[in-house]
């Protein structure tokens, strides 16, 4: 195996290859924390303008656990599958250049 080369799980990317799938988890995420804000937007402007209402309480707990499911299974390192750390903590780091777990370049 040539060094521009890494074993990906089952498969083999260079690292272009790992760079342009990490740009497709980015910008599925932010798609992802998009609708999960919208849910919540369009609860409250639906409450503002309507004389019916809806607990605001279940729209956030929705946008809360798709942003952890954005956060934990689609923000992810294509190289290890971790999910890139803050400086080796518990936190999910957003756009870093580096994995934190195996260091491959991510940008």
């Amino acid at each position: 195996m040539s060094t521009n080369k890494l074993l990906c799980g089952d498969k083999v990317m260079t690292k272009d290859e790992v760079i342009n799938e990490f740009e497709k988890r980015e910008r599925k995420l932010t798609v992802i924390f998009a609708v999960s804000f919208a849910i919540f937007g369009f609860t409250f402007l639906f409450n503002a303008i309507t004389d019916a209402y809806i607990n605001p309480t279940f729209p956030f707990l929705a946008g809360f656990a798709l942003m952890f499911y954005g956060l934990n299974k689609v923000y992810r390192c294509p190289a290890c599958n971790s999910a890139p750390r803050a400086l080796g903590r518990a936190g999910i780091q957003i756009s870093p250049k580096n994995c934190s777990n195996c260091g491959v370049k991510l940008r």
